[in-house]
């Protein structure tokens, strides 16, 4: 755990840093790459449609291209899963949490509320030779910034009208008139994979620009956002980490989807054991 303990310092020290601010709760997202941004699903899925074509778009075609889509997309899932969705998640936001664990654009971006989670991320399919990341972050401050006061955003089943129109960011409803901001919202747990996740999500407003890019690169600036970054060496201490916690995908995907995953990848530690620890036994190439 050599190259991974100071990491881990760090990490608590931004974290006391930021509870010390006054803020209740801090939320880490781990990154495989480095340098992947923040930003929603939905977001880059446009990008990739703008990309694809021939001609440049104006921030309103772009815009209008994304609410239309997120419509399409939400209402064309909800038509075609609903008979295998549970009882939990046949609700406006259950529905969009089922979307999001099941990778279908949404505006939501995944945190958790755990560091062993976020660093289980940072693994899953990461390659020996890639620096990865833990982004730290104080959400309710992004709320202060956003909405004008400094907590979070409580999420029901369905979707609310009360001090807050939460139409803005559902896609049932995403009145198109409106401009919403990112804000930072906490869920009802409407699936096992959330609850094992500790999910918890901010939820983008129509800019196209990556979280840590928003407000003129405040969040970053003023610490609200910390990004801290994993180099290649940390490879084998966070896969010794999680392995010594017995931290596998089935812990985080507790279903059969997880199960799968968990044995493809202890196939792949396998391999990297041989390769770290038996390489004489490794069959050598004719040449």
């Amino acid at each position: 755990m050599v190259a991974l303990l100071p990491i881990l310092e760090r990490i608590q020290t931004i974290s006391s840093e930021m509870r010390k601010a006054g803020s209740g709760v801090v939320w880490f997202r781990g990154h495989r790459k480095s340098e992947w941004e923040l930003t929603s699903t939905l977001h880059r899925y446009i990008n990739r449609h703008m990309a694809a074509l021939a001609r440049p778009f104006t921030a309103d075609e772009k815009r209008q291209l994304m609410l239309e889509e997120m419509k399409s997309l939400y209402r064309r899932f909800q038509a075609e899963a609903w008979p295998l969705l549970a009882a939990t998640e046949r609700s406006e936001w259950g529905v969009l949490f089922t979307m999001q664990h099941y990778r279908l654009p949404t505006r939501l971006l995944d945190w958790t509320e755990s560091l062993a989670c976020a660093l289980f991320f940072t693994q899953e399919h990461r390659l020996p030779v890639d620096p990865a990341a833990i982004w730290i972050f104080d959400p309710e401050r992004l709320n202060e910034i956003t909405l004008g006061q400094r907590a979070l955003v409580g999420l029901s089943e369905n979707v609310e009208v009360g001090v807050l129109d939460l139409r803005k960011w559902h896609p049932k409803w995403a009145p198109e008139a409106d401009d919403p901001l990112t804000i930072a919202v906490t869920p009802v747990f409407t699936n096992p994979r959330m609850t094992a996740q500790r999910s918890v999500f901010t939820l983008a407003g129509d800019s196209f620009v990556p979280l840590e890019e928003q407000f003129d690169g405040r969040l970053v600036k003023d610490g609200i956002l910390v990004k801290v970054e994993l180099a290649p060496d940390t490879f084998e201490d966070v896969r010794d980490y999680l392995r010594i916690n017995g931290l596998t995908a089935f812990t985080y995907y507790p279903d059969l989807d997880g199960l799968g995953r968990a044995h493809e990848a202890r196939v792949q530690d396998t391999l990297l054991d041989i390769h770290r620890w038996l390489p004489n036994v490794l069959k050598k190439d004719d040449a």
